[in-house]
């Protein structure tokens, strides 16, 4: 029977990286793609600002359902 491995990452890690990654992701590179792409600087920070607003909790959600994986951690 495998050892389920308990997470090594406390949940507000993984909030933190969330939130950073979103900021970055929300309010940077994809209204500046949505920008070149339709011209419109208004659409790509109103996009931006919805993207932040659902993926923060699926980012989150992913990486929870990820520390439940024993693959690729090190038994000590």
């Amino acid at each position: 029977m495998k050892k389920r491995l308990k997470s090594r990452e406390y949940k507000s890690r993984s909030l933190a990286k969330a939130l950073t990654y979103r900021v970055y992701q929300s309010f940077l590179v994809s209204p500046l793609i949505l920008w070149l792409l339709s011209g419109n600087p208004i659409l790509a920070l109103k996009f931006g600002l919805v993207e932040f607003a659902v993926k923060i909790p699926a980012y989150y959600l992913f990486e929870r359902i990820w520390s439940y994986v024993g693959k690729g951690y090190k038994l000590e």
